[in-house]
C-alpha cells in the first residue's frame, strides 16, 4: 500500500468484520482499504454532483442516525456498504451498495407512531366527555374527586393525553365540600387549603390560568357568614384568570360597600353570568327611617354599583335578587324617563341598558319602591324573562308589558307569586308574544275573569307555546279556563303540560293517556298523607289515583254474535287521557330529587352541609385533585355520599382509592330558572 494515499474513513463504518477494511492502528478503528488508482478532485466533484463516477453511480455516504436505523435491520447490517473498483481520490471515497442492499432500503418503513397520537382532538374530547357523563350520572357511585383522580391518571399516559386532559381539568374547576382531616393536619389550616394551593398553580403557571372558565367553590349555610379571607382568596383567583366566565356557588351578599370579589369580577370582560345578592346596607336602613324613596342610596353607592357593569360586554345571564331587605332604586334597573307630572320618574344610568349581550334576566324579591310596572315596561329586549315576589307589578302592567317591542323577542316568561287579579293580563301576554316557547305561572290564588268581561273561547291561546308550567294551588276558575282553552285547539303546538295542582284531574285529561306517573322513589311515601301543599310525590299520587280509577270503570264493550246468538262480550276498561292528544302529562322537577316542582334560589345558594373533604390526590395540580362533589338540595333531598368506590378495584385497597366521605354535588344550570 502506498503510505502518502490516506482513504476518508466513513461515518459509522466502524464495525469490525467488514469487508474491504483493514485495522488502522493510527485511528485506533478499521477504515477501508486504499485503491490503486486515483482521480482528480475536480473529476470526482463533478461526476458527484450527478451520482455518477466514471459510469457507475455511486452512494453517498449517510449520517450516523440514518445508519443506525438501517443497522436495526438484520438482514443488511452486514452488506450496508459495499465498495466500487472504481478508483477514488484521497480527499474522499464513495461506497456502492448493492441490489439487495438498496432494495431492502427501499421497503424499510419507519415505526409508527402511536394510534392514539394521531387522532384528532374532536376525539379526546368526545372520550372526555363521556368519562364525565359516566362520573356525573345519578346511578354512579361517583364525584368530582375521582373523576379528577381518572383525569390526572389518563394525563399521565402521554403527552398527547396530557394535553387533551388539562384543558378538562383546568376549564372547570369544582371544589365543594369542607376541607379533609389530612389538609387541616397538614397544611394547619381550617379553610381555604385547596383555593390557596389552587391559587399558587395558577400565580406559578399562567398558560393555566388562561384554560379557567368556570369555578366552584364551597358554599356556606344560610346560617354560617361567608369569612373575608374566603372573599379575598376566591377574588385573587378570578383576577389570576384572564378568560373567566362563571363563578359557581358562590354569592356573598353585596351591601353596597366594596369588597376585593365584586371588584375582581367587575374587570372580567368575558364574563357570562352574574347573581346579585342584595343585602341590608346600615346607612341605607338609617335613612330609610327618615325619609321616603327614592333618593335612599348615596350618589356614591350608585355609581359604585352602576360602575361594575361597565366591562361585562359578555354578560349574557343576570340575577338581581334581594333575600335580605336589599334596595336597588329604579334609575338602577333602567333608564327612566323624565315625566313632569311625577318627579321621581328621572334619567338615570339603567345598568340593563349597559349590557349589550344580555338574553336572560331574573328580578325577585324587590318592593314597589325599587321595581314596579313603569319599570317593567322599560326594560331591553330580552329571550328569558322571570318576574318572582314582585309587589310593584300588577295586570295591567303585565299587559301593557305585553305590548311593547321589547317583549316581542321573549322566548321564556315565569310569573312567580306576583298575585295576577285578572285572566286576561295572561291572555294578553299570549297573545302578543309571537316568539314565546315557554311559559310558567305560580301564585297562590285563582285569576279570574273580570266582571263583566265577556268570554269567548279560547280564552287563553298560543301559537308558539310548546311547554306550560300551571301552578295554583287554591281552586278555582283558572284551571277550568285552561281546559276549555285546550280543547278548543287553543294550544296548536302545546308538547308539555305541568300542572301540579290538577285538583279535578281536568287538566290530566286533555293529555295522552299514561300508564303511571309515579316515579321509583315515590313507592317510599305512597300511603303518607302528610305531604306539603305542593308537593310533587302528592300530586303524583293523585294522578296515579285517578289512573286506577279510571282502569276500574268500563270504557267500552265489544259484543261477539252468530246468527243472533251472543257468543261472548269483552270488557275493556277504562283510561285517563285523550287519544290523539300531543301533550304530555308531566309532574317531574326542575331538579332531580327535589319536591318542588320550580327551581328556586335555594338550590343556588344552599350548599353541602356534610363535614370532610377531598384528600389532594395530585400535589402538582395545585391541589386540584382534592376536589370534589356534594350538593344537597333546599328542598329535602336524601344527601348521596361518595368514599371513592369508583376506584375500589385497586389491589392497594382503600388507601389507594378511597377519601373523605362528602356529598355528591349536581350542579344547578341557571338557564334552568326560565
Amino acid at each position: 500500500m502506498d503510505p502518502n494515499v490516506k482513504d476518508r474513513l466513513i461515518p459509522g463504518e466502524s464495525v469490525p468484520s467488514r469487508l474491504g477494511q483493514i485495522w488502522d492502528p493510527t485511528l485506533g478503528a478499521y477504515r477501508a482499504q486504499r485503491l490503486p488508482l486515483a482521480l482528480s478532485k475536480s473529476s470526482v466533484a463533478a461526476n458527484a454532483m450527478n451520482g455518477h463516477v466514471n459510469g457507475q453511480k455511486i452512494y453517498r455516504p449517510t449520517t450516523s442516525a440514518s445508519y443506525a436505523s438501517t443497522a436495526s435491520n438484520s438482514n443488511s447490517f452486514n452488506t450496508a456498504y459495499t465498495y466500487s473498483s472504481t478508483p477514488t481520490s484521497p480527499g474522499s471515497l464513495f461506497s456502492h451498495h448493492s441490489n439487495s442492499t438498496s432494495q431492502s432500503r427501499a421497503q424499510w418503513k419507519p415505526p409508527p407512531r402511536a394510534p392514539f397520537q394521531n387522532l384528532p382532538p374532536e376525539v379526546y374530547d368526545c372520550i372526555l366527555q363521556q368519562l364525565r357523563v359516566f362520573h356525573e350520572d345519578p346511578r354512579s357511585q361517583s364525584c368530582q374527586t375521582c373523576h379528577m383522580r381518572d383525569l390526572c391518571s389518563l394525563s399521565m399516559t402521554s403527552r398527547a393525553w396530557d394535553k387533551a386532559v388539562v384543558k378538562r381539568l383546568y376549564k372547570c374547576i369544582d371544589i365543594v365540600g369542607h376541607e379533609s382531616k389530612e389538609n387541616i393536619k397538614n397544611y394547619k389550616m381550617k379553610t381555604g387549603i385547596r383555593l390557596k394551593l389552587l391559587r399558587r398553580t395558577l400565580r406559578e403557571r399562567t398558560f393555566l390560568a388562561q384554560i379557567v372558565r368556570e369555578l366552584k367553590v364551597p358554599t356556606f349555610t344560610d346560617g354560617d357568614s361567608i369569612p373575608k379571607d374566603m372573599i379575598d382568596i376566591v377574588a385573587s383567583i378570578v383576577m389570576a384568570c384572564p378568560n373567566f366566565e362563571r363563578l359557581v356557588g358562590f354569592y356573598p351578599l353585596y351591601s353596597h360597600e366594596f369588597d376585593r370579589l365584586t371588584h375582581a369580577l367587575s374587570t372580567r370582560r368575558k364574563l357570562k353570568e352574574q347573581v346579585w345578592l342584595i343585602g341590608e346596607n346600615a346607612a341605607i336602613t338609617q335613612r330609610s327611617q327618615r325619609q321616603l324613596a327614592p333618593g335612599l342610596m348615596d350618589p356614591d353607592q350608585k355609581a359604585s354599583f352602576v360602575q361594575y357593569h361597565n366591562a361585562w360586554s359578555s354578560l349574557t345571564t343576570l340575577f338581581l335578587h334581594s333575600p335580605a331587605q336589599g334596595i336597588l332604586e329604579k334609575d338602577i334597573f333602567v333608564n327612566m324617563k323624565k315625566n313632569l307630572t311625577d318627579p321621581r320618574f328621572v334619567r338615570g344610568p339603567g345598568i340593563l341598558h349597559r349590557l349589550p349581550s344580555l338574553k336572560h334576566l331574573c328580578i325577585s324579591s324587590f318592593d314597589m319602591d325599587d321595581f314596579d310596572d313603569r319599570t317593567l315596561q322599560l326594560l331591553p329586549p330580552l329571550h328569558s324573562l322571570r318576574l318572582q315576589d314582585l309587589e310593584g307589578i300588577t295586570f295591567w302592567g303585565l299587559s301593557e308589558y305585553s305590548r311593547t317591542k321589547a317583549a316581542f323577542a321573549l322566548r321564556a316568561l315565569s310569573l312567580i307569586n306576583l298575585d295576577i287579579t285578572y285572566i286576561s293580563a295572561i291572555s294578553n301576554l299570549l297573545l302578543h308574544l309571537k316568539n314565546l316557547k315557554r311559559f310558567s305561572l305560580m301564585q297562590d290564588s285563582s285569576p279570574a275573569v273580570a266582571t263583566g268581561e265577556i268570554i269567548i273561547h279560547p280564552l287563553i291561546a298560543s301559537n308558539t307555546l310548546t311547554y306550560l308550567h300551571w301552578e295554583i294551588p287554591l281552586p278555582g276558575s283558572a284551571n277550568l279556563n285552561l281546559a276549555n282553552s285546550i280543547r278548543a285547539a287553543g294550544f296548536p303546538k302545546l308538547l308539555t303540560l305541568r300542572a301540579p295542582c290538577d285538583h279535578d284531574g281536568l287538566l290530566q285529561a286533555l293529555c295522552k293517556p299514561r300508564a303511571t306517573t309515579e316515579l321509583p322513589s315515590d313507592y317510599s311515601t305512597r300511603y303518607i298523607n302528610a305531604l306539603p301543599l305542593g308537593s310533587l310525590r302528592a300530586a303524583r299520587r293523585a294522578a296515579q289515583e285517578r289512573i286506577e280509577e279510571a282502569w276500574g270503570k268500563v270504557q267500552f264493550k265489544v259484543i261477539v254474535e252468530e246468527e243472533g246468538i251472543v257468543k261472548e262480550i269483552f270488557d275493556f276498561q277504562g283510561f285517563l287521557g285523550t287519544i290523539g292528544s300531543r301533550i304530555r302529562y308531566c309532574l317531574e322537577p326542575d331538579v332531580e330529587g327535589s319536591d318542588v316542582a320550580l327551581v328556586n334560589f335555594g338550590d343556588l345558594t344552599r350548599g353541602e352541609r356534610r363535614e370532610g373533604g377531598g384528600v389532594g390526590g395530585v400535589g402538582g395540580l395545585g391541589g386540584v385533585g382534592g376536589t370534589g362533589g356534594g350538593k344537597e338540595r333546599a328542598t329535602g333531598m336524601e344527601k348521596e355520599v361518595c368514599r371513592g368506590e369508583w376506584n375500589s378495584r385497586h389491589p392497594d385497597g382503600v388507601k389507594w382509592w378511597g377519601h373523605s366521605e362528602r356529598p355528591r354535588w349536581r350542579g344547578v344550570e341557571l338557564e334552568r330558572f326560565f
